[in-house]
């Protein structure tokens, strides 16, 4: 019986939602839940639920919490257990052994100390704690600090053992200032109580895929600090031995201040190096740039790239293990960036900008995506395949003969001497690279209106590494940006690069100015904010580039790309807008992003939600009719009505799409259903349909108020007020009006004569495909049935439904989902939150009902009057916001638009988003409701839809 009683309790929690809840709703629901029983039985109740299976499941939660077994108690924690601490202060040894006296079990105690007296010292006090089975104190060169004593002296003892904590007398940080609250935060995420330890083990042996545990990082560690910054170097040698790739601009989620839990099979790849003393440098005093600096960074990767999990302990104590920590992404957000630069700029004689990602945007996620883009123009204009590793050929050829930095004019003279290209004529080729440049840049506005802000005495300059010269660039930049620079330092004219200082040790003398009165802003972690402080300069200001945003800000880290999505320069680009739009937010409104993201502007979250959804399913449409001839599409409403006006600009960009004829179509289900009925088992598609509601509002919402009316007056009152549950009542509710069909027949006949009035008007003679959200087809399945011709089905995605569609000699594709070839994968966000997208592709004028006749011609019959002049305002914003996506990826790709073709999965991560709170519409959304009423449902809110 408890099976059945779980069933009525997920059955009453759906109804009860539903119906806004509280006690008199719930007793009303429950006694309805009885009734269905009775009249259903316990079988037909169990089909049913499985019919809502959707509703009833929850979306995926976001993926930020890792799903571990639970934690092993402590008398079955069979781990080999050891601590490896590094004592470079001896004073603080009576804190560590306070830490270590938490260990509840038997471990094995490695200490590493730089000097006799100090080995005394932490001998006399380690040995007094009871749970220390070995204990070896070693003395140690004063190289490589804590790192090189974990991976050198102790090697064989700790592979020795199963798992390992590494902690140390951390005074300072890359600041170079003492930072007791941060070692105690470390020490006390790992070691703080004998519970809180206990737990810890017992996760480590529960859960076999766990590799390592350390606590997130302390907010005295900026953002840009969790870069490879003066690293990188060892980096790329270390990941060259281990097999790793190295990506020089990505963000790193590793142990900042390098104290943590560990499987000691982790770390195997890295003590399998062996590793030397004379590996490390010897100590000077360094912040960064040193090999322990970079191993320290390489924890975490080496972990994750066996297979094993990392888990980083929040800073609020809980042992929650989240997958990646927050990198003090909100001291990021604190303050809107012009904010942040008027503060800045306070001492500041002279400013200087980086340019590109600081200046300007380009619309692709990275510099990759736009090399790539340019070489697929490059080849379907001038038929050279492979353009992008040409081109780097090119510029490696001509670096090496200059030893330095060369500008655009020198790469083209080394790329003219390339066989491959011989036969182009280079002049063309250069221009068509400037006219590009030119043609993909962006102005940051936010930032733009910053430096509009700051005294009009200050001098603003800028300063770039790279190939265009500072005479290409100040033809090439947009008008607002190259305006207020007064001069543009650039590495290819000065030979001066900033990511190896050389720039910013040579332009305080050029500019006859102090480092302490010169203030830098960029994006690049290493170039533009690490070395200029280092050298003196006031602190820079720190301006993230918008793709860095999908790996720090915790709303968007589901937008990351995985590798084969990435390699995409179509998906690169939408992920590039997007991720531009969301720098802006950044920017500008800096307290939108939290746990959660809030979008106060309703284009904002057209642009970013719906945008790409709606133009990959255009363009694909569009290829669709262009594969037909004498084609006719028609957009059904209400959704028709923003699907073909982004059909029109997709038409205004491609003129081959000219000859393709689109109109807006009056339909819907109950519009085509009642004029399609011709005999009694045409009656069969409508009771197949879920609904649950009185039989007259089910003969209203079907089949219209004419033949709700007419068994208002032919049948018993009570029947009319009696409770249906379709499907599982059809035969009942077909014995009931069968009485009645030969008038339902006479309401038909009447709506079908005014109906194909309409339809010749608008349909043509040609191959018609109707466009829709889908589903079952069955507005397409009623069309052809109701007007004899065979009629194809172009639709978002559809569910096994849409087979009904091949009765009528139709056909029915799906670009994101169709359950016909794609059963076997999990149903998509779009099948999901299907009422997120009938909110939003809806229309000003209220639901299609029928047509009648008039003396003019067919006229339309709506069930209401639409949504009210507010709610259509913010409808209205957000398909402004739909378009503004569309038109700024016509802005790039032209005609080509018709051809791209997205990531089906990845475009709707920002729909499940939506659905699942990660990111929150504003209060406007409050107005946005949908009608289900078809089902029974009603009317249900923008938010819980």
């Amino acid at each position: 019986m408890i099976q059945p009683l779980e069933r009525i309790w997920s059955y009453l929690r759906e109804t009860i939602n539903r119906h806004g809840g509280g006690w008199r709703g719930t007793h009303a629901v429950a006694r309805r839940a009885f009734r269905v029983l009775r009249a259903i039985g316990w079988k037909g109740f169990a089909d049913r639920l499985r019919a809502s299976r959707a509703r009833l499941i929850p979306p995926p939660s976001p993926p930020e919490t890792l799903k571990l077994a639970p934690a092993t108690s402590a008398g079955a924690i069979t781990l080999r257990v050891g601590v490896m601490a590094h004592i470079f202060y001896p004073d603080l040894t009576d804190e560590l052994a306070h830490y270590l006296s938490h260990i509840p079990q038997p471990f094995t105690l490695l200490v590493s100390v730089v000097d006799a007296l100090a080995k005394q010292q932490v001998t006399e006090r380690l040995q007094k704690l009871d749970a220390v089975q070995q204990l070896h104190v070693r003395v140690v060169p004063n190289r490589g600090r804590d790192l090189a004593p974990f991976f050198v002296t102790f090697r064989d003892e700790i592979l020795a053992l199963d798992a390992i904590c590494h902690i140390h007398t951390k005074k300072s940080l890359y600041t170079g200032r003492e930072q007791s609250q941060w070692r105690r935060h470390m020490l006390d995420a790992l070691l703080g109580s004998q519970q809180r330890v206990t737990a810890l083990l017992g996760l480590l042996q529960a859960n076999p895929a766990l590799g390592m545990v350390y606590p997130d990082g302390s907010s005295s560690v900026p953002l840009w600090a969790h870069t490879w910054l003066s690293n990188l170097t060892h980096a790329r040698q270390l990941g060259a031995r281990l097999g790793i790739g190295i990506d020089a601009h990505s963000y790193i989620d590793f142990p900042a201040g390098s104290m943590f839990w560990a499987r000691v099979a982790a770390l195997r790849p890295l003590f399998a190096l062996q590793l030397t003393l004379e590996d490390f440098p010897e100590e000077v005093g360094q912040t960064d740039g040193t090999l322990q600096h970079t191993l320290e960074r390489m924890l975490g990767m080496v972990t994750r790239h066996q297979g094993l999990l990392t888990g980083v302990l929040p800073a609020d104590g809980s042992l929650a293990l989240q997958a990646e920590g927050l990198k003090s992404w909100s001291n990021y957000v604190e303050q809107p960036l012009k904010e942040k630069i008027a503060y800045a700029c306070i001492d500041a004689r002279v400013i200087s900008l980086d340019i590109f990602d600081t200046l300007v945007l380009r619309p692709f996620l990275s510099p990759w995506g736009a090399r790539v883009y340019a070489a697929h123009r490059i080849q379907a204009k001038f038929g050279i395949p492979r353009f992008m590793e040409l081109r780097e050929r090119a510029e490696a050829l001509a670096r090496a003969k200059a030893e330095q930095d060369v500008d655009l004019d020198t790469i083209y003279a080394a790329m003219a001497t390339l066989p491959e290209i011989k036969h182009v004529p280079i002049d063309e080729l250069y221009a068509f690279e400037v006219a590009l440049e030119k043609q993909l840049m962006r102005p940051r506005v936010a930032l733009l209106d910053a430096l509009a802000a700051i005294p009009a005495d200050r001098r603003l300059i800028a300063v770039s590494d790279m190939y265009l010269d500072a005479k290409t660039l100040k033809a090439i930049l947009p008008t607002t940006v190259s305006k207020p620079l007064q001069q543009l330092y650039v590495s290819c004219d000065t030979g001066w690069r900033k990511d190896t200082a050389e720039a910013w040790k040579q332009l305080p003398e050029k500019e006859d100015l102090a480092a302490e009165q010169w203030l830098h802003i960029g994006d690049n972690e290493h170039a533009d904010v690490q070395l200029p402080q280092q050298l003196g300069f006031i602190h820079p200001v720190h301006v993230l580039r918008p793709a860095a945003l999908l790996q720090v800000a915790p709303p968007l880290r589901r937008l990351r790309p995985p590798a084969a999505v990435e390699r995409r320069w179509q998906d690169q680009l939408w992920l590039g807008l997007l991720s531009n739009r969301f720098s802006e937010l950044a920017d500008t409104h800096p307290t939108a992003f939290s746990d959660t993201l809030r979008i106060d502007d309703a284009q904002t979250l057209g642009y970013v939600v719906y945008g790409p959804l709606i133009l990959d399913y255009v363009a694909w449409l569009a290829r669709l009719a262009q594969d037909q001839v004498d084609t006719n599409i028609l957009f059904l409403s209400r959704e028709g009505v923003l699907l073909q006006r982004i059909f029109r600009v997709l038409q205004e960009a491609a003129p081959s799409l000219g000859s393709i004829k689109a109109s807006y179509l009056l339909a819907s289900r109950r519009g085509t259903t009642t004029p399609s009925l011709r005999e009694m088992d045409d009656l069969q598609s409508v009771l197949q349909s879920p609904y649950t509601g009185s039989l007259e509002g089910f003969l209203r919402h079907r089949l219209g108020a004419a033949i709700a009316d007419l068994a208002r007056s032919t049948l018993q009152g009570r029947q009319c007020d009696q409770e249906i549950f379709l499907p599982d009542m059809r035969e009942q509710v077909e014995e009931m009006l069968r009485p009645l069909f030969k008038d339902i027949r006479n309401i038909a006949d009447l709506e079908r004569r005014a109906y194909m009035a309409y339809w010749r008007q608008h349909a043509g003679t040609g191959n018609v495909i109707v466009a829709d959200l889908g589903y079952a087809g069955s507005i397409q399945t009623n069309l052809a049935r109701l007007t004899g011709q065979t009629i194809g089905g172009a639709y978002f995605a559809v569910n096994q439904g849409i087979t009904q569609t091949q009765l009528y000699a139709g056909w029915a594709r799906a670009r994101l989902y169709d359950a016909r070839t794609d059963a076997a994968q999990p149903v998509p966000a779009i099948l999901r939150h299907d009422l997120l997208m009938e909110a939003v592709l809806t229309a000003p004028e209220g639901q299609f009902s029928h047509m009648e006749l008039a003396a003019d011609g067919p006229r339309p019959v709506y069930v209401d009057t639409g949504p009210s002049p507010a709610t259509w305002a913010v409808i209205s914003r957000i398909h402004d916001g739909v378009e503004a996506f569309v038109r700024d990826v016509c802005a790039v790709t032209g005609a080509d638009t018709i051809e791209l073709s997205f990531d089906r999965d990845h475009i709707q991560i920002p729909l499940a988003c939506l659905a699942d709170g990660t990111w929150q519409a504003g209060s406007w959304a409050e107005r946005l409701t949908v009608d289900d009423a078809y089902t029974g449902r009603g009317t249900v809110p923008f938010a819980t839809a």
